[in-house]
This record gives structure tokens, sequence and C-alpha cells, in this order.
């Protein structure tokens, strides 16, 4: 007659961590591109709004690239990033309630 047993399983997992530098800081915002990238959250628009309103009159940039996620539990496209990536001189993605 075999003994019964109980197999435990922790759902503990072994964390791997690779340090990710953070992006070099641009010197100025003045004739850049901004790129803003909204989860589309109820409270980013307007998030969002005010902050390109502030980077045109304050900060003097070229440029603000506005592009907003489908829904906040989904990734950005491939292709949204990329095109991000190609015509802007920096990123800002917002999470906002």
């Amino acid at each position: 007659m075999s003994t019964p047993y109980v197999e435990l399983l922790s759902p503990a997992g072994v964390a791997e961590s690779a340090e990710v530098p953070l992006a070099a800081r641009v010197p100025t915002l003045r004739g850049r591109v901004v790129g803003l990238l909204d989860n589309s959250k109820s409270g980013g628009q307007p998030f969002f709004d005010r902050l390109e309103e502030l980077l045109r009159a304050e900060q003097g940039v070229a440029a603000v690239v506005r592009r907003a996620k489908l829904a906040a539990a989904l990734p950005a496209p491939d292709d949204m990033l990329e095109a991000l990536a190609r015509g802007c001189d920096l990123v800002v993605n917002g999470i906002a309630d």
C-alpha cells in the first residue's frame, strides 16, 4: 500500500532583475518634438491638454505629437511606439485616472 502525500507548491517565483539605465536627458525642450502617449484612462486627456499648453508656452517646443492607446489594459501597438520613436525627440508616457 502506498503512502499518500501532499505536494506543496510555492507561488513565489524567482525574480530576475536586469537594471535598465534611464534615457539621457535632453539639455533643453526648446525646438524639440515631444510625444505624449496617453493610456486612455479618464484623467489622461485633461492632463495632457494642460501639459501640451505648458510645453508650448513655457518650454518653446517645436511640436507636440499626441497618441492614445486603445485601452489602458492593452499595450501600445508596436507601430505606434515606432512612429513616436522616429518622429519625436522624447516621449512622455502618462498614466492617469
